[in-house]
């Protein structure tokens, strides 16, 4: 049976829970407030002047006292968007936008942090017209994984106020960015090898010195074989080279002489007499 002073003891008890409970509130908020990340102040819009050409790849960037606060890497013609990432003491300052380091026409526009994206059209001179590529092809497009078996890589890119750089993207055989030899008449060129097999479309860029760029990731096409595919990939179904399918091999310019050289060597293995 509960007593008087049982009864007593339970409702001190609840109220004291009650009454710690209440006083960890605030702290949980202040401290869940305080991690809650920062909004940027977003822009976008279009691009005018000179720049409603600008392109995929031309980088615009936005900064508050000269100090970079935020960039985007355009994906479409003659649009952009930025997130500007400044802090409460930015409140009310100038930011000052750039394309391809070109600073635009004179805006009236401040960071407020924590506000609603801006619409705001930005207007540039300059020359922000991307290089023109007029051939672009890696020949040929089967290589043995050798290391020492390759396909070039040849390329032709014009632009009136010159090329800054050539590059193709070989991450995926584990290379890295290679630039490509200039060889004159806006011709580029560039030996591909690798150890690394299976089937590849590079990336290719080409930037001119306003930074404008274009880019391609279709056309370079390599395939790399180990020794152990080329029966399949070029023979018959019987796993056995007949002599139609050899001629058809030395003659198909799609194929590396290293190939080449790696199936006639097998072929001819059992002896000369095979010719």
């Amino acid at each position: 049976i509960m007593t008087i002073k049982d009864k007593y003891l339970k409702i001190l008890s609840c109220l004291v829970i009650l009454l710690l409970g209440m006083s960890l509130v605030p702290a949980a908020s202040a401290s869940s407030s305080s991690t809650i990340p920062s909004l940027p102040n977003a822009f976008e819009g279009s691009l005018k002047g000179d720049a409603a050409q600008a392109g995929p790849g031309l980088v615009i960037s936005a900064y508050i006292d000269s100090k970079l606060v935020g960039s985007y890497t355009l994906t479409k013609v003659g649009q952009y968007k930025v997130s500007v990432n400044g802090t409460e003491q930015d409140n009310g300052k100038a930011i000052t936008f750039k394309l391809g380091g070109i600073a635009s026409e004179p805006v009236s526009v401040t960071y407020e942090h924590g506000a609603n994206p801006v619409k705001l059209d930005l207007t540039f001179y300059g020359d922000f017209i991307p290089p023109e590529i007029q051939a672009l092809s890696a020949s040929p497009k089967y290589i043995l994984n050798d290391g020492k078996d390759f396909s070039t890589v040849t390329a032709k890119v014009v632009d009136d106020s010159g090329i800054k750089s050539v590059t193709i993207d070989l991450a995926s055989i584990e290379q890295g960015v290679v630039s490509l030899n200039s060889e004159g008449g806006d011709q580029y060129t560039c030996n591909v090898v690798s150890t690394v097999p299976g089937e590849f479309k590079f990336k290719f860029t080409a930037s001119n010195p306003s930074g404008n760029s274009v880019v391609d990731t279709d056309s370079i096409s390599i395939i790399v074989l180990n020794e152990s595919q080329l029966t399949t990939t070029f023979g018959g179904s019987d796993g056995v080279f007949s002599p139609e399918e050899i001629e058809a091999l030395v003659n198909n310019n799609d194929v590396s002489s290293g190939i080449k050289y790696a199936v006639l060597g097998a072929y001819f293995a059992d002896g000369w007499d095979r010719i």
